[in-house]
């Protein structure tokens, strides 16, 4: 992974969240529509690295989330150091509609599927398109 593309990150890291005011300006926005099944979230704007879709000489490791985290920034910054040191490319595997990692620049995979077997089976996709060795 390019040094730079986590420096970036890093610089992004924020504990902070904006205020989410989608509720309050869904009822003047008439093509507003309810994020789920079909209808992927919205997600904060951030601006992704310039960096290549995948290198084929990476190793990869994929991060299951399954609910947000409450400390996603402190998540976020261990997970960045430790790809920085082990010069690893990192996979959000997300089971919900927004893991907190997309406002920082993460690479986010979202798993779908309605049964546990869907789910697995949509992951597994996942982890065989990154080559994905680990899974934390």
């Amino acid at each position: 992974m390019d040094h730079a593309r986590w420096t970036e990150i890093l610089s992004r890291i924020d504990p902070r969240d904006a205020a989410d005011i989608d509720d309050i300006a869904a009822a003047f926005e008439p093509r507003a529509a309810v994020p789920g099944r079909d209808i992927f979230p919205e997600v904060e704007g951030c601006l992704l690295p310039r960096a290549g879709f995948r290198r084929e000489d990476a190793v990869a490791i994929g991060l299951r989330v399954t609910e947000e985290p409450a400390d996603v920034a402190d998540r976020a910054m261990r997970v960045t150091a430790f790809a920085l040191e082990r010069d690893v490319e990192v996979v959000v595997l997300s089971h919900v509609d927004r893991s907190g990692f997309e406002r920082f620049g993460f690479r986010v995979e979202r798993v779908s599927g309605d049964t546990e077997e869907a789910r697995a089976a949509c992951e597994d996709q996942i982890r065989r398109f990154w080559s994905i060795d680990l899974v934390l």
